[in-house]
């Protein structure tokens, strides 16, 4: 399975008592839901960009800022646009 179905399961488990599921609670909720994971995908690649800051700042060495920003972009960033 996906990262994002799975990240869409647990965020469905949450709102899944909040939504009456009739045609326009499920279109409520997949709006919320394209809502989150678009901010969900910004703070990604917001966080991405936080840390290469600081790996530029340090003059582009091989330092701790570049591996935690390679790991996030690894494992999160691959998304694609919905």
């Amino acid at each position: 399975m996906s990262g994002d179905h799975n990240l869409y399961q647990k965020w469905r488990e949450t709102e899944a008592y909040a939504v009456p599921m009739t045609p326009e609670g499920v279109k409520s909720s997949q709006e919320r839901w394209r809502g989150f994971n678009q901010g969900y995908k910004q703070a990604i690649k917001d966080c991405v960009a936080l840390l290469m800051i600081q790996h530029e700042a340090a003059n582009g060495a091989h330092n701790y800022w570049h591996v935690a920003a390679n790991l996030i972009q690894a494992e999160y960033g691959n998304h694609h646009d919905d």
